[in-house]
Parts: structure tokens; C-alpha cells; sequence
């Protein structure tokens, strides 16, 4: 009987001196840093762009017309709840500088610009890639500031166009940028300009470019398509200056707010909201609209099929700091709304 009783005392003794069967120790998930939401500052004449992969609208060069000091360079992000900083550092803040963002590679591109204590031009060519500024030793376009900047998703290279060169020359160039280099391809078509609106139609994979200021405001209507500028006619929105302009992909119809109709002074700036379809303009009569102002930055967001303002200047030069959404027959102010 001893025997009987010490064998499984044995193979328990035997058993507890083996190495423990491993078990699974559960780790906390990483959590993310919560989003701190805050408000742009007031400003004018900034660029918005939509960014694929981080589904958020950007906007930058969102700096007071009145600070021209210490001012870090920002990328401000509206995820549909709110802004935030999306990134802060990389290049010095510029003045009207330019921005696009790169779908096929995945970043934003910001070109030129004035510093923020000078007037000097400056060309250098940066892009974001969600992690780091990378400023490109490249030869750079004549155009310093006051051009615009889109993405061609048809030939996927960034388009620039117009813009004011060294000592404010007016410059009529079109050039594209493919990540490795800059090249001009183009210096006829629409004639020199500044304050114009420029934005990619999807629906037909072109580059649509209206209006203007140079001494004069214009009221011409240009296509970039297939590596050529073409005029198409169109009646309505006659000159105009400094307005925000975004195509609409989810009515397939180009949608323009404000801007100034003459270039003796800003009293012509207007609040109208201007729709083209079938090659007509069309002015349309709302019951609620953004304020009377010029400059504002505009783009549309595929992600809520929706287009986004944000501030701009009034009559008197005030910058404005409000966010409005275009729903595709209506305007509803998100934030700051008096």
C-alpha cells in the first residue's frame, strides 16, 4: 500500500518540478493621442487640399495678413469634427505660397511663397510624406508667389500656373512637377495673372482656370487638358477677383463664392454663390450664406461630398476666421459663425 500511495506523490512531485506551460499575458492596445481640436487663426488667400490617405481636408499658409513674425509653419487638418494641428515645423512659414497634394505618391508638395520678414522671392521646393518635410534640390518654375498649384490626377504630375516672379513680374508660365523635377511646358495660353481661380474637374479630367487680376480684372474661362490651354466660352460670371472656387465631382458642376468684380477697391466684393453647368453661369439664390469677402480657401471633400470654406477678408481688409460647408444646394456655418 505505501508503494500504491507513493508512485502519484512521485509524479506530482515530478510534475510541479517541470517548466510551467507559457500562458498569454494580454496587452493593452496602443491608443492613439487624442485629437486637441482648435481653430485656425484668422487668415486670407490660404490653400486647402484634400489628403486621400489621411481622409481630412489640409489647409495651408493660414497666417494674419498682420503677423509677419515667429509664426511656425502649420498644417491645419478638418476631419469633420473640427480643426487641429496636423503638423507643426518643416519649412519656414511662407506668405502665399503654394501647395498640391500628390495622390500617386502619397504627399504635399508647397512651393515658393514670401518669408514672413521680407519680400524676397524665394523658390524652394518641399514635400510632406506624413512623417517628414524633404526639401528638393531642384530647378525651380520663375513664378515666387501669387500662382496656384493643382494635382492632375489624368497625367498625375502637379500642375502651376501664373503667379508674380522676382520684383512682381507677371508671369503667364505653366509648369508640372512629377517629384523628381520641375518642367516648364508651356508659356501661351491664358495671359498673365494673380488672385484667379484654379481647381481640377474630375468628371471630365481637366484643369479649369477663371478670372483674375493684373491691373485689370478678368473674366476669360480656361481648360488645361491633354498638355494644352484651350478658352471655352461662357457667359454669366463676368470679372472677378479674389473668390473662392471648387469643383463640385459630386454634381459634377464648378461652384464659385465671392471675390471682388473690380479692381479699383474691395467695395465690390459680394457674398453670391455662383454655379456653371452647360457652360452657363448661374447665380444662385440662398436664404444663408457666408459673409461679403475675398479670398477665401475653398476645396471640395469627396469624403462627405461636400465643399469647405474657410475665412478670407471683408470690405474693410478684416481677416476672417469661419467655417462654412457647401452641401450641394445650401450653406451651413460649423464654426465661428456670428
Amino acid at each position: 500500500m505505501k508503494k500504491l500511495i507513493m508512485l502519484p506523490c512521485l509524479l506530482i512531485l515530478l510534475l510541479a518540478s517541470c517548466t510551467p506551460i507559457a500562458t498569454a499575458t494580454e496587452v493593452p492596445t496602443p491608443t492613439a493621442e487624442p485629437i486637441i481640436y482648435e481653430n485656425p487663426p484668422v487668415c486670407s488667400g490660404a490653400t486647402m487640399i484634400y489628403h486621400t490617405q489621411l481622409q481630412e481636408m489640409l489647409m495651408t499658409g493660414c497666417i494674419s495678413g498682420s503677423v509677419r513674425e515667429n509664426v511656425p509653419n502649420v498644417i491645419w487638418g478638418f476631419d469633420g469634427e473640427g480643426w487641429h494641428k496636423v503638423v507643426e515645423g518643416g519649412p519656414e512659414m511662407r506668405v502665399l505660397a503654394g501647395a498640391a497634394y500628390d495622390k500617386k505618391r502619397n504627399v504635399v508638395v508647397q512651393y515658393g511663397g514670401q518669408p514672413m520678414d521680407s519680400f524676397e522671392c524665394v523658390r524652394e521646393t518641399w514635400e510632406w510624406d506624413m512623417q517628414t518635410w524633404t526639401q528638393k534640390d531642384v530647378e525651380s518654375p520663375f513664378a515666387c508667389d501669387h500662382f496656384k498649384m493643382v494635382y492632375d490626377e489624368a497625367n498625375e504630375e502637379v500642375i502651376l500656373f501664373g503667379g508674380q516672379a522676382e520684383n512682381q513680374a507677371p508671369n503667364n508660365e505653366t509648369w508640372s512637377w512629377n517629384g523628381d523635377a520641375w518642367t516648364s511646358i508651356s508659356d501661351s495660353g491664358p495671359r498673365s495673372r494673380a488672385h484667379f481661380g484654379f481647381d481640377y474637374d474630375s468628371t471630365h479630367e481637366q484643369i479649369l482656370m477663371y478670372g483674375g487680376y493684373t491691373g485689370s480684372v478678368f473674366n476669360d474661362f480656361w481648360a488645361w487638358k491633354d498638355n494644352a490651354w484651350k478658352e471655352i466660352n461662357s457667359s454669366g460670371l463676368g470679372t472677378l477677383s479674389h473668390f473662392g472656387m471648387a469643383y463640385d465631382a459630386n454634381v459634377n458642376a464648378l461652384i464659385v463664392f465671392g471675390g471682388a468684380s473690380t479692381s479699383s477697391s474691395f467695395s465690390s466684393l459680394s457674398n453670391k454663390t455662383w454655379i456653371l453647368t452647360d457652360g452657363a453661369w448661374s447665380e444662385l439664390e440662398l436664404e444663408n450664406s457666408p459673409s461679403v469677402r475675398g479670398s477665401p480657401a475653398m476645396a471640395y471633400d469627396p469624403e462627405r461630398k461636400s465643399i469647405l470654406l474657410y475665412g478670407g477678408f471683408d470690405s474693410s481688409g478684416n481677416e476672417l476666421d469661419d467655417t462654412w460647408e457647401w452641401s450641394g444646394n445650401q450653406w451651413t456655418c460649423l464654426f465661428n459663425c456670428e
